[in-house]
């Protein structure tokens, strides 16, 4: 939809207008192609491990040899995101090719000391507007949300990219329980790349995820109690008054975490800055952080501190 009283050009975006000023006639329409985010997994605990100098130079090659495999799979990276890919691909053929080069490629890699660093992936097939060497528009915004359920190792696209796969490309893809990607209005059907490595195959079998009400978790902090099931399968954590459940210690993040349940596990997700500890009855406490384990048996979770005599970790149990 053109504006030409005012000269700009203006494109739905996540429910309003992404808008781009002084748009000449002769400027580019948006156009389709494939979005990919490749995150490097681990790189935090690898710089406490070995060390800052051994630890950016495992870092930087790493990143280099994605960058290197994406463009001998007819990728473009428009960016480097911290530890981390945006890639553009013309179709998502492409783009899942890419997907188990790059795990495998983490693989082979060796390092110092044997230790390995895993990337996760989410890519998305639709329209994107293009600004100099950078693509804007929901495209990228979905294809962000996505790398952030995915697993290490692990690739996820949505039905509609599927869609646009080929028969054997569709035929290595497992379905994933739908879900409302942030900033979106509607639940994404989901689906995981199965990912082959040097000496092993993950397999993932259609319909490992069922939905079951008997599942839920139980969530306790002060006065507040949720319950997680498949009517509501995620809570978000944080200080933000958007949280499902909110947490008054300084040390958490706005947006801290969130639990989500997947099939018949709850997993909790960290996205914070100060880490989530959390503490399995019967098991050392662990801290996660930029990670995600799954819940099981009871417990608590602390955000941004130990949960040992914490007065905001949260009480869990499994049922």
């Amino acid at each position: 939809m053109l504006d030409a009283i005012r000269g700009r050009a203006q494109y739905p975006c996540n429910g309003g207008f992404l808008i781009i000023a002084d748009m000449s006639d002769n400027q580019p329409l948006p156009h389709e192609c494939t979005v990919m985010f490749a995150d490097l997994v681990g790189s935090t605990q690898l710089y406490e491990r070995v060390g800052d100098s051994s630890a950016f130079r495992m870092v930087d090659r790493c990143l280099k040899e994605m960058q290197r495999s994406v463009e001998q799979k007819q990728g473009r990276v428009v960016k480097h995101t911290g530890d981390g890919l945006m890639v553009v691909f013309s179709t998502p053929n492409h783009a899942a090719d890419a997907a188990l080069t790059l795990h495998t490629l983490l693989k082979e890699l060796s390092h110092p000391a044997g230790q390995r660093l895993a990337v996760r992936i989410g890519f998305h097939h639709g329209p994107v507007i293009e600004s100099g060497s950078d693509v804007f528009g929901e495209t990228v915004n979905f294809a962000a949300r996505l790398v952030e359920l995915a697993s290490p190792g692990r690739a996820i696209t949505t039905g509609e990219t599927r869609n646009k796969l080929s028969g054997d490309w569709q035929g290595s893809l497992s379905a994933l329980q739908p879900r409302v990607l942030r900033g979106a209005s509607r639940p994404f059907e989901l689906y995981e790349l199965q990912c082959e490595s040097v000496g092993e195959i993950t397999i993932l079998q259609v319909g490992q995820f069922k939905d079951d009400e008997d599942h839920e978790l139980h969530l306790f902090l002060g006065d507040q109690k949720l319950v997680l099931n498949a009517g509501r399968p995620i809570v978000r954590l944080g200080r933000e008054p958007s949280c499902e459940l909110r947490v008054g210690d300084s040390r958490a993040s706005r947006r801290h975490g969130e639990i989500e349940l997947r099939g018949d596990k709850f997993v909790l997700v960290d996205r914070s800055s100060n880490g989530t500890f959390v503490w399995i009855d019967g098991e050392r406490e662990f801290l996660l952080s930029r990670e995600e384990a799954v819940l099981r048996g009871q417990g608590h979770i602390a955000l941004g501190g130990s949960c040992i005599g914490n007065p905001f970790a949260i009480s869990f149990i499994c049922f």
